[in-house]
């Protein structure tokens, strides 16, 4: 690690350690440090005791840690759900289509001629072929008069995605395909309208059976790991448990949704105050 140093100051029990040894040393003799890395790393263990100084060395091979619990990949599914457009000519709308920043692209490019694409999105760009509220999908469009609505990294940024889960099962046909991925741990952005993280369970909640869908495949993406900045005591092991960036949902509409069981007759204005709305559209 060449020179640089971590400092042990935590201790744990290791009566598996202190059993295996010829003498007693303290029952805390157990200890967790973070290393991250992706390449081969050589460390040496400085050890400082009543007698000197003793010295460890072991080289720890360069990979990626492997995840800590099983799980359904959805890190294909998008390319699953434009191969299905594509090979079925299908008429598609995007929620969320405007181009945001340097590292966003249009999703236009993907769908064959054949393809329907419309874009929708809260403001007006060159990608957006119709300006509106998701949450009053309705509004815009005709019920039952899309094959597929999809959205990317959007889901976090709707107030009510609740809301907006049955106004998209009201545009779209009857044996039509919805694909949502968004954020399971990311960091704050497009703030202030930076409102949820999902799990799989919770996105299968938003569309589920009363909800008028059945859910095709469900799962995570991206794995990664949570370091926090400062120490806390009792969660030193958090960066040996897997998290996740991403999280995505497939799901076929069967029948309209449960009216009766189901609403939320409140507006969007009614549910945030004026700070957190974007800036409004010129």
């Amino acid at each position: 690690m060449g020179d640089a140093k971590v400092i042990i100051d935590s201790w744990h029990d290791r009566p598996d350690v202190v059993a295996s040894l010829p003498f007693e040393p303290s029952v805390k003799c157990g200890f967790l440090i973070q290393i991250r890395r992706k390449s081969e790393t050589h460390i040496c263990f400085e050890t400082v005791h009543q007698s000197g100084t003793s010295y460890a060395e072991t080289n720890l091979i360069g990979d990626y840690p492997k995840p800590s619990v099983d799980f359904m990949d959805a890190g294909g599914l998008f390319g699953d759900f434009v191969a299905h457009v594509n090979e079925n000519k299908l008429k598609v709308l995007e929620i969320g289509s405007r181009i945001v920043g340097d590292f966003s692209t249009s999703k236009r490019a993907l769908f064959d001629e054949g393809v329907s694409y419309t874009g929708f999105d809260y403001y007006p760009d060159k990608n957006t072929d119709v300006v509106g509220d998701a949450h009053k999908l309705s509004d815009y469009f005709e019920e039952n008069s899309f094959d597929a609505v999809f959205s990317l990294s959007v889901v976090e940024h709707l107030a009510m995605p609740w809301a907006v889960a049955l106004e998209i099962n009201k545009i779209l046909k009857k044996g039509g395909i919805a694909f949502h991925a968004t954020h399971f741990s990311w960091p704050l952005h497009e703030q202030p309208w930076d409102f949820w993280r999902f799990s799989d369970e919770g996105l299968k909640i938003l569309f589920s059976q009363p909800a008028g869908f059945r859910v095709d495949r469900c799962g995570f993406f991206n794995p990664l790991r949570t370091h926090l900045d400062n120490a806390i005591s009792g969660q030193e092991s958090l960066p040996l448990e897997t998290g996740f960036a991403g999280v995505a949902i497939a799901a076929t509409k069967v029948d309209a949704y449960n009216f009766k069981s189901l609403n939320w007759n409140t507006s969007i204005e009614g549910v945030l105050s004026e700070e957190s709305h974007y800036p409004k559209r010129e």
